[in-house]
């Protein structure tokens, strides 16, 4: 070993007074010695002995080693007793270990070792002459001050060596998606080699980045994108980087993907569906139509051809000739060992428009961003399908909003989608989007577009917003955090706040012991000396941020804490008998009331020394099963209702104990309460002319509902004179459905609590005529018939005035001639007459009010 190599320090664990004890002393004055050493050691003067030796060593094959071994600290001279040894250490059979030296001999007939003892020391150091393989391992270093009183101190060995691992060939993993999977990299090598982890081509999943330092990569949640080839890396800084590399197969259920939901056709047209399947490993793909599995046929045909690698298959069913009977339901099946997927299309004709995407109820954004020149403009999101494609217009707190006016405002290229530059407090309001066809309208939900404001705090007009308490060790401690206002609602945390290197590095409190309550108060079950700021260098620090922006904290306070000791004496940190019984600090409340479909907690903060652990359970003897949709957090302390269900309701107790005292327990009612939910989407149709038609729009809800059902935008009354739609509350039914009824129908599912909102589209397919094109034809040859008698007729009454007899024969002939074509027009209607007919129907549907669906 190189002179000035650092050795590592061990505390000896046996009091001085304790060690001594045993060792005889002679006089008075090993007496007075002895009485000092305690005097120091009660005065918290540092005079224990302590251990000296080498560290951990990695060496040439040839070098001379020296591992060190010292005692320091006390004077050993009166201790007969004392003596320190070197012994090789057999890892896997102890008893195998060898001794080497004793005190200052060497014990082995072998020259491999010296032993270097300074005369008047305490220092005991192993020379190994000439370094080689066999003598690598676990060297020990033993003390021993008499009356079974020892300490050991060890020291591993070995040569360098560049990193290796055992096999050179690419190992595949196949795992199964939403498994958990950890690959262990352990290469040799001295020193011990860094390992790092590299996804070729790829971010190493969930660690990010390019590289991951760790001898173990570990995926807690695989997913199908986490397939790829895997290198890990062993370094040590000699040699070359040895690699070992892994190839990581996923294999997951079909995933398919639609280019289109919906698919518009006319009659007599070829049509093409198509299905795209990705999947490990390949899957069977196969069409059905209305849950009948497709075959082929002569005017169906199925196509399916492999895309690139990984990318799965594309399958395509062509419609030759699209028939009335080929509209429908159209789905796309595909399944593989691991599990089946399905995805549908829906294949109709020329269409009124349906909303397919729309911006959220309520789209907030930041006044004073939205004047810089870097701003990105804001966009209220509407898209419809239809044949033909719609056109859009918007309005804006129910007037019509002329966006072409204002240079700002324009709509996004083949949506609807408006987009606003720079928005201000003048374009605040409520925003609806229509889409038209010459078929009908599609009205989107309501809009509100707003502004966040800043955050306030209570203690604003305070002078300061530092504050200085005092907490006491052991007990049980609140830190309030002032009220935060804003829009939307802030939430408030704590964190540590520490300055280092010129910077303050922020750590959220939340363990064990302390923790925040939903209105930003800090809670601990007991305060320790790490609690303290002055002594530990960091302050407390309340923030507030809001949903909008969540990496956006505001400073509500800061709190320096000095903990001192109890005012009443007993410090139960320090004295075991002492305990601090588990109370009540928080809790959310005897009655609560939850909504449906939303996350929801119950909160249950209990204070004690030591902490109280937290166990939840049913108090209304319901059985509380466990899932991954109730689970808890902050350490028992928050049931959590990831998606709240109307059976969630009833009693909840919370049990908290620490070992002392009986075990406490507070009980929470929960009431659950739920928005109108549409039970089934409204589903489009396509009748034929005749049909019954009935669109339902039955919700769940634990209110009143008030339904409003609207036909392209404009909404229906039940007491509407038409002979042929009836409304029943959620029903909609139309007897003998035709052309004039095609349009997008909408329901509005409304009470207290909030709305519900669908819409579907009616496509009604016109009759086949029997024998209209043959009426009308015949029709037209009596026309022409007829204009060349009354042509005859006139010949004959210039050229034959006077011959009565065959002018009444003509006559005759006219007559019964005119009697047939008037048969015939009453068996089949002029289109003048359809079209007034239409005409009427329309001008009754438009009698009605334009509405909004909310």
């Amino acid at each position: 070993m190189t002179p000035g190599r650092p050795l590592l320090v061990a505390c000896c664990l046996l009091a001085v007074a304790g060690w001594c004890a045993g060792v005889p002393m002679q006089g008075r004055q090993q007496e007075e010695k002895q009485e000092a050493q305690e005097e120091k050691q009660a005065e918290g003067v540092k005079g224990q002995p302590k251990i000296t030796y080498s560290k951990a060593t990695v060496t040439k094959e040839g070098d001379r080693v020296r591992l060190d071994c010292a005692v320091e600290g006390v004077d050993l001279s009166g201790v007969n007793d004392f003596t320190v040894s070197w012994s090789k250490i057999d890892t896997e059979n102890p008893v195998n270990s060898m001794p080497i030296s004793s005190a200052a001999r060497i014990l082995l007939f072998s020259n491999k070792y010296e032993l270097d003892h300074p005369a008047a020391s305490q220092r005991y150091s192993l020379i190994i002459k000439s370094m080689n393989a066999e003598d690598e391992g676990l060297y020990r270093c033993t003390v021993d001050f008499g009356d079974s009183q020892r300490i050991n101190a060890d020291v591993p060995v070995s040569l360098r060596a560049a990193p290796y691992f055992t096999d050179d060939f690419t190992k595949t993993l196949t795992v199964t998606e939403g498994d958990s999977i950890s690959i262990d990299c352990q290469p040799g090598g001295s020193p011990r080699p860094d390992v790092y982890w590299e996804k070729v081509n790829d971010e190493l999943p969930y660690f990010g980045g390019r590289f991951f330092k760790s001898n173990q990569l570990d995926l807690p949640l695989v997913q199908k994108d986490h397939r790829g080839h895997y290198v890990c890396y062993a370094d040590n800084g000699i040699g070359e980087p040895a690699t070992s590399r892994v190839q990581l197969e996923v294999q997951y259920a079909p995933d398919v993907t639609l280019p289109a939901s919906r698919v518009f056709t006319t009659t007599n047209e070829e049509v093409k569906l198509e299905c795209v399947v990705s999947s490990f490993p390949s899957a069977d793909v196969a069409w059905y139509k209305e849950g009948d599995a497709i075959l082929g046929g002569a005017n169906i045909r199925i196509l399916t051809e492999d895309l690139q690698e990984g990318q799965g298959v594309r399958s395509t069913l062509t419609v030759m000739t699209v028939t009335p009977d080929d509209l429908g339901e159209y789905s796309c099946r595909a399944a593989n060992t691991v599990g089946k997927t399905e995805k549908t299309v829906q294949l109709t004709t020329r269409s009124p428009p349906i909303i397919v995407k729309q911006s959220r109820s309520e789209v907030l954004y930041d006044l004073e961003k939205s004047r810089s020149r870097s701003a990105l403009p804001l966009i209220l999101d509407c898209e419809a399908e239809g044949a033909p494609t719609p056109n859009y217009r918007w309005t804006k707190d129910g007037e019509v909003l002329v966006w072409q006016a204002d240079p700002r405002l324009s709509l996004e290229e083949d949506t609807g989608s408006l987009i606003i530059s720079q928005p201000g407090l003048e374009d605040n309001g409520m925003y609806q989007c229509f889409a038209y066809n010459d078929l009908g309208t599609a009205a989107a939900d309501p809009v509100y577009l707003l502004n966040v404001s800043s955050i306030h705090f209570s203690n604003d007009n305070e002078p300061s917003d530092t504050y200085h308490l005092v907490a006491e060790l052991g007990r049980p401690y609140k830190l309030s955090c002032p009220k935060a206002f804003a829009y939307p609602e802030p939430s408030l945390t704590w964190v540590r706040a520490s300055e280092t290197n010129e910077s303050i590095a922020l750590e959220f409190v939340k363990d064990e012991r302390v923790v925040t309550d939903p209105d930003g108060d800090l809670w601990f079950t007991h305060v320790t000396e790490e609690d303290d700021t002055a002594k530990h260098e960091f302050q407390f620090m309340c923030l507030a941020n809001t949903p909008f922006d969540p990496f956006d904290y505001s400073i509500a306070s800061i709190v320096n804490v000095a903990v001192k000791n109890p005012a009443d004496g007993a410090d139960n940190l320090k004295e075991d008998m002492i305990n601090v019984e588990s109370f009540l600090m928080y809790t959310s409340g005897e009655n609560v009331t939850f909504m449906a479909g939303e996350e929801n907690t119950l909160w249950c903060i209990y204070g004690g020394e030591p902490v109280p652990s937290i166990v939840w359970r049913r108090a209304d003897g319901e059985v509380m099963e466990p899932n991954t949709r109730v689970t808890t957090r902050n350490y028992g302390r928050t049931l959590v209702f990831a998606d709240t269900q109307l059976e969630d309701a009833g009693e909840y107790e919370c049990v908290a104990t620490n070992g002392v005292g009986p075990e406490k327990s507070s009980v929470t009612r929960v009431e659950v309460e739920q928005r109108p939910v549409l039970q089934e989407p409204l589903a489009s149709q396509t009748v034929r002319e005749g049909d019954t038609v009935t669109f339902t729009c039955e919700t769940n809800s634990t209110g009143d509902v008030t339904y409003t059902w609207m036909l392209n935008g404009r909404r229906l009354s039940p007491r509407d004179r038409h002979l042929r739609r009836t409304i029943e509350g959620p029903r909609l039914v139309i007897a003998g459905a035709s052309t004039t009824d095609v349009g997008n129908y909408a329901c509005n599912a409304s009470s207290p609590l909030g709305y519900a909102y669908g819409q579907a589209i009616l496509n009604v397919l016109p009759a086949e005529k029997v024998g209209g094109g043959a009426s009308c034809a015949g029709v037209q040859g009596l026309l022409a018939e007829l204009a060349t008698l009354r042509e005859t007729v006139s010949e004959l009454r210039v050229m034959l005035a006077g011959q009565e007899d065959l002018a009444l024969q003509t006559h005759a002939a006219l007559a019964a001639l005119t009697e047939q074509l008037a048969a015939t027009r009453t068996s089949t209607p002029w289109q003048g007459e359809e079209k007034e007919q239409e005409e009427e129907e329309e001008e009754e549907e438009t009698a009605n009010t334009t509405t909004s669906p909310a």
